[in-house]
């Protein structure tokens, strides 16, 4: 029997006298071929041949992953999906390499967040769906409620950094937790919030955001768990209430302001708070204030740290050449440099989360007023469905 084109290659590599020869060969040429693999776990196997090749392999952009996943009514039963985001065919429904029954909860450095809904009690799993590799993390017990985990940071890659931390926050946010390498044990801290709070780690320390609050988490002595500093506000100059303009507010003969969700991300350097508000419309022929409809709206602040415990928040109102991607489990920065089919200044976001049919809205910062916005549908064989429970989705970059 003829063996298959890919063994003869290795066998090829194997033998002496040849390695070189395959090391050689040309960067542009080595990174065709890795483009060209058809699953994660080639690609895996082609970075592990030399260093050569896998300095290649660093140069390919991976494209984003849409991922998620429901369970039944009971909520039991968790069911995956998975989707790459094509600019051609929007939402491309794949098989990723997570193990059946697993729960997604939220990403961070190449790390999918997982647990077990029928273990007890419910631990958390990191898995990188690339290389395969896990890493396991004790439950979070002194969260009101285990189905309200909405995210999980990271300060750095399990794999290349032994000394890494994460913070954990659920909905609603009674607390947060601290997660050291070290101490391998969750730690709770203080920090209050009714609706889902922003988690990024910029600059080598963990900020924490909800609505126009801001705490940045202050590492201490002796090992021990950090403490959650709010940082005060000075004048911005994007906004008439001081740069924040995250609260809720009623907008005078025409609605209210509602936040929605509140997401920090890092972006080309830079820490950027970013609001998720809906725009409420209300009839001035009604005393009582019947809704007419809603209008969801990105506002975008540069976070600036000027020193002595204090931040300004500057509007931004173009992303230039980066587009954000916002979920409530997480929210991340590309570019085109980083993903090609990426549409620069505009925003990813997943609308109607949690409930079984949501979508993914792709709103343009320049006209989003004017509501130019692109809707994708990730159908994942369930859309619709009597059936179907809480779904959990967020965004994920591939780590290689």
């Amino acid at each position: 029997m003829v063996s298959p084109p890919r063994r003869r290659f290795r066998s090829t590599m194997a033998c002496g006298g040849t390695g070189e020869e395959w090391c050689s060969l040309p960067a542009d040429l080595l990174l065709s071929v890795f483009a060209l693999l058809p699953d994660d776990a080639d690609r895996v196997r082609f970075r592990a041949v030399c260093g050569r090749w896998a300095a290649a392999a660093a140069t390919w952009r991976p494209r984003p992953w849409l991922v998620g996943s429901r369970t039944d009514r009971s909520g039991q039963g968790a069911a995956m999906s998975s989707f790459w985001l094509s600019q051609a065919s929007g939402l491309v429904p794949f098989a990723a390499a997570v193990p059946p029954g697993l729960e997604y909860l939220s990403s961070s450095h190449g790390y999918l967040v997982l647990s077990d809904p029928r273990a007890t009690p419910k631990a958390i799993t990191l898995l990188n769906p690339v290389t395969g590799r896990r890493v396991p993390l004790p439950p979070i017990g002194f969260f009101k409620k285990w189905h309200d985990v909405a995210t999980v940071v990271l300060s750095a890659n399990p794999a290349a950094d032994a000394g890494w931390a994460a913070v954990a926050a659920g909905f609603p946010t009674n607390s947060l937790a601290y997660y050291s390498s070290a101490a391998g044990a969750w730690t709770p801290l203080h920090f209050s919030a009714a609706g889902y709070a922003g988690v990024e780690h910029y600059g080598g320390r963990f900020y924490v955001a909800f609505k126009n609050r801001i705490c940045v988490l202050q590492e201490l002595e002796c090992g021990a768990a950090p403490a959650v500093i709010p940082l005060e506000h000075a004048d911005g100059d994007g906004d008439d209430d001081g740069g924040g303009g995250s609260d809720d507010e009623d907008v005078p003969g025409s609605g209210r302001r509602v936040v929605v969700d509140t997401h920090l991300v890092e972006c080309d350097g830079e820490l950027l708070h970013v609001s998720l508000r809906d725009e409420a419309e209300y009839s001035s022929d009604d005393d009582m204030g019947s809704g007419l409809g809603s209008t969801r709206v990105v506002e975008v602040h540069r976070v600036e740290l000027i020193g002595d415990g204090t931040v300004r928040l500057v509007r931004v109102e173009n992303l230039g050449y980066h587009a954000l991607f916002l979920g409530r489990n997480r929210a991340f920065a590309l570019s085109p440099a980083e993903f090609p089919a990426c549409r620069v200044n505009c925003v990813y976001l997943l609308d109607r989360q949690g409930h079984p049919d949501g979508v993914v809205k792709v709103v343009d910062m320049e006209s989003q007023w004017a509501r130019r916005e692109e809707t994708m549908y990730p159908d994942d064989g369930r859309r619709g469905s009597p059936s179907a429970g809480w779904a959990r989705r967020g965004w994920f970059f591939p780590s290689y």
